[in-house]
């Protein structure tokens, strides 16, 4: 764990005050760091409340922890900026341990308001997120943690609606892998004569600005029409969205949800219809695309370790029940909750847009334990009892031990009844059970 005293310098904040752009005087070329500010402007929130401001680092000067805190603190050196830091609070340290910054402030901080406390911490894990080492930051005043974990999801920028010229519109790619959408920024000046969502999807099919990310709509996508009324966007696609769809389930999730989250962002779209060449589709690869889909949030990444998350796979029933999809979810764990106990629990929880719901939630589940390769699940009745056909129960055993046997160690998945045989309507589900790759689709 690295420690540090954050101390402001006063010829790095004198020479960084005559510097708030990427170009030094010179000329030359320098290093730069964007650091996040707040605006000077009296109408700030029409302006957009948080503003990034590309600064030059020092000569020699490498980014890190402590030079980032040190530009966040110090003048911004431009009229229009202030720094985030608000005046009487200091930083009186720092620690960096397994991705995290702890930033302590000043005991003045805790006098601030709720929301300059909150865009203070904002502006500094966008500033020191960026930093390689540096995937959250909590924030600490007087031994009392009042932000843990912040990531940059957490801060949203600029509010869509505000600035009737200037948008900056926040999209959801598939990020490098392929299992989770991430979201990107893109700034642009719009028409006042045209939609939001018209420019929302007209950039979703142009594609990622960042390397890192892909685009999840197929090849060849046109946008035909796009419309909004009472909270429903119908979004009209040209055939190749049908003709190139995706060919597995999770391409499926994140074709679909990089559109309806993307729309959904505004503040003017509650659910997103999408149509192909004016008809409705159903089903697309597995899902119903006829009605309104609303917002998924569990299709969006990426995974903070830091914050106590992991990526997980869960067995999803398809329609028709007979096969089974892993769809990746972010699962949170916490001290004294094993790994397979976090999962399973995702697992009951978990509701997937279109597709079959089989549980009743986590209320079912009374232990998880494992021992050796076999992980033992005991349930309530009522884990059976609440679906109403053979077929529902048996896609559901098939999903659970997927799920588990899908972990590291496990290999075989037994059921229980209260501490005995899992015998319902006469039928065995004890098992021990493994994971059938017959029934297991992309």
């Amino acid at each position: 764990m690295k420690k540090r005293v954050w101390a402001l310098i006063a010829s790095l904040c004198l020479l960084l005050s005559g510097c708030g752009l990427s170009s030094s005087d010179t000329g030359e070329a320098a290093e730069t760091m964007t650091v996040y500010r707040l605006s000077a402007s009296d109408d700030s929130m029409s302006d957009g409340l948080i503003k990034s401001q590309e600064v030059s680092l020092p000569s020699g000067t490498q980014a890190g922890v402590e030079t980032a805190l040190d530009l966040f603190a110090c003048d911004t050196g431009d009229q229009t900026l202030r720094s985030a830091l608000p005046d009487g609070v200091q930083g009186e340290g720092w620690t960096l341990d397994n991705g995290v910054v702890t930033l302590t402030l000043s005991d003045s901080f805790l006098s601030l308001s709720q929301m300059d406390k909150t865009v203070t911490a904002f502006c500094a894990a966008l500033t020191l997120c960026q930093l390689d080492e540096v995937d959250a930051v909590t924030v600490v005043s007087d031994g009392e943690v009042l932000f843990q974990g912040i990531v940059p999801e957490d801060a949203l920028l600029k509010d869509t609606d505000t600035d009737p010229y200037t948008k900056q519109l926040r999209l959801y790619f598939a990020d490098e892998d392929g299992r989770y959408l991430v979201s990107e920024y893109h700034s642009l000046t719009v028409a006042e004569d045209t939609s939001l969502e018209r420019y929302v999807m007209e950039e979703l099919l142009r594609g990622p600005n960042s390397a890192d990310l892909q685009s999840a709509i197929p090849a060849g996508t046109e946008l035909l029409s796009c419309s909004t009324t009472d909270g429903v966007c119908t979004v009209n696609l040209s055939e190749d969205f049908l003709l190139n769809k995706p060919d597995s389930a999770l391409g499926e999730r994140l074709t679909i949800y990089s559109i309806v989250d993307s729309l959904t962002a505004l503040s003017t779209v509650d659910s997103v219809i999408i149509q192909v060449e004016g008809k409705s589709v159903d089903p697309y690869v597995w899902r119903d695309l006829s009605g309104a889909l609303s917002r998924c949030e569990a299709a969006i990444g990426p995974v903070f370790a830091a914050k106590g998350e992991m990526d997980a796979s869960l067995y999803m029933a398809l329609p028709g029940l007979e096969n089974l999809a892993a769809m990746p979810y972010i699962v949170e764990t916490g001290d004294g909750v094993t790994q397979p106990e976090a999962v399973l629990t995702a697992l009951l929880e978990a509701n997937e847009p279109g597709y079959p719901s089989l549980f009743s939630g986590v209320d079912s589940l009374i232990s998880v334990r494992t021992e050796g390769n076999l992980c033992s699940v005991d349930v309530t009745e009522s884990f059976f009892a609440s679906m109403d056909t053979e077929a529902e129960r048996l896609a559901a055993v098939r999903s659970v031990a997927a799920t588990l046997c899908g972990l590291e160690g496990i290999q075989s998945v037994l059921f229980t009844v209260s501490g005995d045989s899992a015998v319902f309507s006469g039928v065995d589900y004890s098992g021990p059970w493994t994971t059938d790759s017959s029934i297991i689709i992309k």
